[in-house]
Order: C-alpha cells, then structure tokens, then sequence
C-alpha cells in the first residue's frame, strides 16, 4: 500500500540536528506504516513521539516539553544549534517537502516553536528568497499509557478528601458523589451541573463495532459497554460500565488494561482517514495475548484507514513478528547520547529489551577453527546479531552432518539449524525440487541430486511399511524435503578449509624473520597445503607440531582485525541466515 502511494499526508522520515539527548543528526526513516520504537528507558522514545506529535500544523512539542526552574532547557548546542528537528512528506503531487521546526526563545513565551526556513548546513534542500514549506497537515491521536488511569482510580490512588461530617475518608467521598455518576449511567440526568459548573460530558454507549473489538483483544466477550467523562471525583477522567453474559461492572472492579483498550480503541477507530497515531507503552498492564491483538488491531485499523501508527514499546510480543523496516532501536553511545538504529529484525531488538531470545539460530560448522571463526566474525558484528545465534561444530566432519544430522533436520522440519561447511564441500549449485515439474519429481532424480550435491550416499528411513509403493513415496517425499532443507539452510565457507582463509604469507615471516629463523620460510613456501603450513610454522617456533591451534588463534585474531573479501563474504552468509525465516 504504501508503495503505491496509499497513505496520504505521510511523514517519511525525521531527523535531529539537536534536539534533547539524541546524537547530532539523528534520522528515522518510516518504510513501513507501523513503526516500533525500542530501548532502554531515558533512550529518548518519548521524546521522540513528542517530536512527531509536534510536527503537523498548529502543534507544539512544547505540550510534553517545557523549561523550568529544575530542569532548565540548555537552549544552545555548543555548535551553536537551537533544538529542532524537520521532516518531509509528500505533496499531491508527489514532491517531497522539507519542514523544519525550530524552538525559539522568546521573552513572553520561552517555549515557542516556529515553522522555519530550510538550512542548508542540516542537508535540507533549500528554497527560493527564504521560503519555508507548510507544515503537514494531519490529525494526531495521541496516547500514553502509563497515564491513563480511570476517573475512579485517579482519584482513589491520589486524592484525599477534606473532610466532613458526611465524609471521613475517600470511601466515603466515593459513595456520596457515585450517586450523580449513576444518574447519568441509568439515563435520567444527561448532564450533571453542580454550582453552576459542568461536571461532565454525556454519555456514550459503545458501538456493536467497537465492543467488537474490545472484546477480541481482551479475549473477553462484552455484551455492552457504557463511557462518560466527568469530573464527579475531582479530576476530569472517564468512568464505563461494562456488561458481560455472566455481570455487570465499573471500572472501579475492572483493570487498567480494560480501560486502556476502551480508550485506544474508541480513539482510533473515530480517527480521521490518514491520521498519526502514537502510542507511548500500549501494553501497559496487557498480558502478551492481549498485546498481539492489540497489534492486529492497529494493523488492520492502518490498511482500512491509511493511519500512520507509531508505538513507543517495550513488549516483544508487540515487535515479533514485524519486518525489520518497521523496528527503530534507541540505543546509549559512549558519549551519553542516543543514536536510533534502523533494519533490525525482531529477534535482534529483544537483546536491546534484555529479554531472552526463544528463536536462537544454531550454525554448525565442521571443526573447532570454523567454529571459532563463525564466532569470531559474529563477534565483530556486534553483541546484538551475536545474540542471535549459538555456533556448534560436532565430531565427525561433513559426511556425519550430511548422513544423519541434516537427514533428521530435513525430515523433522527443523528450519532454525543451518550448516556451513568448509569450500571444499561445495560439490554444485543447490538444486530446488520445485523447479522441475511434478512429472520428474522421481524417487530416482532426487537421489542423484543429493549425490551430486553432498557427493555421498546419504539413506533415508521411511516408516515400515510392506507395501513397496507407498515405502518408495516416502523416501521421494524424505529425498525433497532434503533437498529443500540443503537449498535453504546449507552455506559455504569462501575458501576450501579454514586456514586458507586465515593464512597470511607476510605475518609468518615476520614472526619467523623475528625468532632468527629464515630457513623455515622456504619450507614454508614449498608447502603445498595450509595445514601444512601451520604445522612447519609450529614444530619452527616451539619445536612441536601440537602447537598449530595457538598459532592459528594468532592468525585469525589478526584476520579479524584486518578483513578482507573472505570476511566480507562470511558477513554476508550471516546476514542471510539472520534474516531468513
């Protein structure tokens, strides 16, 4: 939808020249139309949302963020910034405007925000004689979850009465003023005025539509549901009246889930076509079950009215499951700010949320050096894509894994253990069963395939069954689910063995070079093996063959620290396999 120009008056990205505690220059791009926010709290997500919320026509960020006497506001960066960020979004014809809105100290008013002109040292396009582009136009709905309590509980966990002959306490304050709020839910006051002074709002009786979908993400089937807003306890808040088949209660029996998904629901479904959504922690006080609907919710509301969703979370239940345009990691730099990572997948985004991962990836590899350097590679991408994975090697080299380890993944459907193996076992392209047609999809023509590709004769065990036909079935169907598994989840190292890849000519003659001995160099240079080589640079240096592991420790951590095309080429194995599903 979004690539074909579905979503109207849509914000593409946002970036930060200065702007509270993210690191200078700060771009989140929106590829996809629901976008998570992730990372520590104090990460600036919030912050974030507060930005977006400030963005559209006639809004402010200065609603959330303002100066005062304990928190001053440091107006200036020490380059000489004011806090800002600008966006872009598309005009109906399809150009792409920059906006930049900028804080501005004014002495009447010392949290101004205004529309400014485009600067050119930000990277914005700039404009003829000054002009600056209109702000978009779009309705924001805006939620933060943790505040919204109900009437009942606002008053109950933060109020105190002044008390009275009629009242001693806040039970007590509760039971007189209930009385006016039952009025309106029984219908025989609409509006409660008390002294001259409105105290609340009439009451609205939930949709078939909307106790639909209230009912879907609580898991819960309501028969109707009454809300109203008042100020009957003090505050202004919102009180409903839910009715199930079984009975019938306010929210002062209910949870603060309950009430968060009203109030979330009724907003987005009465928002207007195109409209930005923010959500700030939506699954506060939600189960997982009730956070996954939730999302459905959204997504489903997103396609029927184009609505841009952009959700602040902490919930893992809420990012599985998203492709990783969508996931926005907040991530501390070494200076104390927050930089924003983009095409994260949602496995990744939960070692940022210190949760731990159920959907590890296992690489097998075919010795203990192979292992070290999948481990190693993986190392240098960084402890999130590590976390990731588990690297294993098992006893027995590449004919155990293809005989019996891949037969038992292939056949168990066990999609998450991929294998690379050394560069000599890369026989020929991987063969796709399904690229021939039904007619030579033969019991015969898979065998000789899983020959030519593994290069030995790997057996199948169908179930024991007497009749030769169906037994032939089965190993046809075992054959292409082996295939299968080989074409998707088996890689190759870029060279035929490890120490092809790790073996470096001019770092073993300095070390030799440096220990007196340069006889072993022409040894070394008639070696026709890197194997070979190690074992002659180890019986040279310590007067033992058994050495060769601590020298090819030496070499790989030295090839780690200077990659070259073969480390290019394993990063992007592993890529691969981490966005594979």
């Amino acid at each position: 939808m979004k690539a074909n120009k579905a979503f109207k008056n849509y914000i593409e990205y946002i970036q930060f020249p200065y702007f509270r505690n993210l690191e200078k220059d700060t771009r989140i791009t929106f590829d996809f139309p629901l976008t998570v926010f992730v990372g520590q709290n104090g990460s600036g997500k919030s912050s974030t949302l507060h930005a977006l919320f400030g963005a559209p026509k006639k809004n402010t960020p200065f609603d959330f963020w303002f100066s005062t006497a304990v928190d001053p506001i440091k107006e200036v960066s020490d380059g000489g910034d004011r806090h800002c960020f600008f966006y872009a979004y598309k005009d109906g014809r399809g150009r792409e405007l920059e906006v930049l809105k900028l804080r501005i100290l004014k002495r009447n008013n010392p949290d101004y925000w205004e529309t400014s002109r485009p600067y050119t040292k930000y990277g914005m396009s700039p404009l003829p004689s000054g002009k600056r582009n209109e702000p978009i136009e779009k309705n924001v709905v805006y939620i933060d979850f943790r505040s919204e309590l109900s009437a009942f509980d606002k008053y109950f966990y933060f109020k105190n009465p002044h008390k009275s002959s009629t009242i001693k306490n806040k039970q007590d304050y509760l039971r007189k003023y209930s009385v006016f709020l039952r009025r309106i839910i029984d219908g025989t006051e609409r509006i409660i005025t008390r002294y001259g002074i409105r105290r609340s709002e009439p009451l609205k009786n939930l949709s078939s539509e909307e106790l639909e979908w209230i009912s879907y993400i609580l898991g819960k089937e309501y028969v109707s549901g009454k809300i109203v807003k008042h100020r009957l306890f003090d505050d202004w808040g919102y009180s409903v009246i839910f009715e199930t088949i079984t009975y019938t209660y306010s929210e002062a029996f209910a949870g603060s889930g309950e009430m968060a998904v009203v109030r979330l629901v009724l907003e987005v479904l009465s928002a207007a076509q195109y409209s930005l959504v923010l959500l700030d922690e939506p699954e506060v006080s939600l189960h997982p079950g009730a956070q996954k609907r939730l999302k459905q919710f959204l997504l489903d509301q997103m396609r029927l009215k184009q609505l841009q969703v952009i959700i602040s979370t902490h919930s893992p239940s809420l990012i599985e499951e998203l492709p990783s345009s969508a996931i926005k990691v907040f991530s501390q730099t070494p200076t104390g700010k927050f930089n924003v990572k983009s095409e994260i997948i949602p496995e990744e985004a939960f070692y940022h949320l210190e949760q731990t991962n159920p959907n590890k990836k296992t690489i097998i590899v075919e010795d203990h050096l192979a292992k070290e350097m999948v481990s190693g590679v993986l190392s240098k991408m960084g402890p999130a894509i590590s976390s990731l994975f588990e690297v294993s090697f098992y006893s027995g080299g590449a004919s155990v894994l293809k005989k019996n380890f891949i037969t038992v993944y292939s056949r168990e459907s066990i999609w998450n253990k991929y294998v690379i193996f050394d560069g000599d076992q890369n026989k020929c392209p991987h063969f796709n069963p399904d690229s021939i047609i039904e007619l030579e999809q033969t019991n015969a023509k898979f065998q000789v395939e899983i020959l030519n590709q593994t290069g030995c004769d790997v057996v199948f065990y169908p179930d024991s069954n007497p009749d030769p036909i169906a037994k032939s079935n089965q190993e046809k169907a075992l054959r292409k689910q082996y295939l299968k598994y080989f074409l998707k989840n088996v890689f190759y190292l870029p060279q035929r063995i490890p120490e092809d890849i790790i073996w470096n000519q001019q770092l073993a003659e300095q070390v030799l070079l440096a220990m007196g001995d340069d006889s072993t160099i022409n040894k070394i240079n008639s070696a026709t093996t890197t194997k070979e080589k190690f074992r002659l640079l180890s019986v040279a240096l310590v007067d033992d063959s058994t050495g060769i592991e601590l020298y090819e420790k030496m070499f790989l951590k030295h090839w780690l620290h200077n990659p070259d095309n073969n480390y290019n080429f394993l990063v992007d194995t592993i890529n691969t396999i981490r966005n594979s599903s």
